[in-house]
């Protein structure tokens, strides 16, 4: 079989399974939280289903001795590949989760793993099979970032997104000024593009948490919550949205941080270690972490590097 025919094979099995989850209302987001602790719960140890920045799997294990043993509700405005979520969820320890990003392609993505994810696969699998023809990666590329219509059509982008992603130069996610995603292909002779039993994972760990599409100062969360912020770092690449984030938004976090900080949240922040961030945050508790840097624009950004978690909170504090 042809790759052609077996792409299409693909997608109307894909298709097909996209209109199974309309017809039982899987695909409409949820406007209330349900209560219920057992979605985030239980045996479902869910990872990280695509490569992104600053990426926190290596500082788990700090953030999360500095939090209490559970607390109600978290929010994530920076999500990026969602390393803390997973392990806090993993860990039962979260009752309800507010996940956001100001990547409209990202959330899509993890909407797709929560909402199809039987669907996606399929579409995953088809771009695995057709990665092997020459010039396949540039022409998937040529066709992502067009504005998402119905259903399939974010299904389909979804799909390019998280290929993108896994077969990418270094696992870099970059746009130009016009929005578009344009990394080169990266030199990968087989690459996992997705691992069936963590994408189910995440679809159940998904299913009652929040996913939106905003800037961080959107959110309000309440007296008691714990806030993690996963901002790009300061003095590093940060060209992951049009527009990038810069000494102007590192400032404008701050001032969000402290407001909530003053009205009962927990708030959170991991960064790199330089002047400007222990200055802006010289009145918060700082602990130095040392992590590995694998995704960068240039070699010379990988390796071992010192960051900064400050914390508005005192170890250990209950939420």
């Amino acid at each position: 079989m042809s790759i052609s025919r077996r792409f299409s094979t693909q997608l109307g099995g894909a298709r097909r399974l996209l209109h199974t989850a309309q017809e039982h209302s899987v695909l409409s987001l949820p406007t209330t939280m349900n209560a219920s602790p057992s979605p985030l719960h239980g045996k479902d140890r869910a990872a990280p289903f695509v490569k992104w920045a600053g990426g926190k799997r290596r500082l788990i294990p700090e953030i999360m001795a500095r939090l209490s043993a559970s607390f109600s509700t978290y929010h994530e405005p920076f999500l990026g590949g969602g390393a803390v979520f997973f392990a806090l969820a993993g860990e039962r320890r979260i009752t309800r989760a507010v996940l956001s990003d100001t990547n409209a392609e990202l959330i899509g993505a993890y909407r797709a793993v929560r909402e199809s994810p039987k669907a996606l696969i399929r579409l995953l699998e088809a771009h695995k099979e057709a990665h092997g023809e020459e010039g396949y990666y540039y022409r998937v590329r040529d066709r992502h970032g067009a504005t998402a219509g119905g259903a399939e059509a974010r299904l389909a982008s979804a799909a390019r997104f998280i290929y993108l992603n896994k077969t990418c130069y270094n696992g870099l996610y970059r746009v130009n000024s016009k929005g578009r995603f344009n990394v080169p292909q990266g030199r990968y002779q087989n690459p996992t593009i997705y691992h069936r039993e963590n994408l189910l994972a995440v679809s159940r760990v998904l299913q009652n948490a929040e996913l939106a599409v905003r800037d961080f100062s959107e959110i309000e969360p309440e007296a008691g919550d714990v806030i993690y912020c996963d901002p790009p770092y300061d003095d590093t690449f940060n060209s992951y949205a049009a527009g990038g984030f810069g000494e102007a938004g590192q400032r404008r976090l701050r001032e969000w941080m402290d407001r909530w900080r003053e009205k009962g949240c927990y708030v959170l922040l991991s960064n790199s270690d330089t002047p400007l961030i222990r200055d802006l945050y010289a009145d918060y508790r700082i602990a130095e972490i040392a992590a590995p840097r694998y995704i960068n624009s240039k070699g010379s950004g990988r390796g071992m590097t010192k960051e900064l978690l400050v914390m508005g909170f005192a170890e250990g504090g209950s939420a």
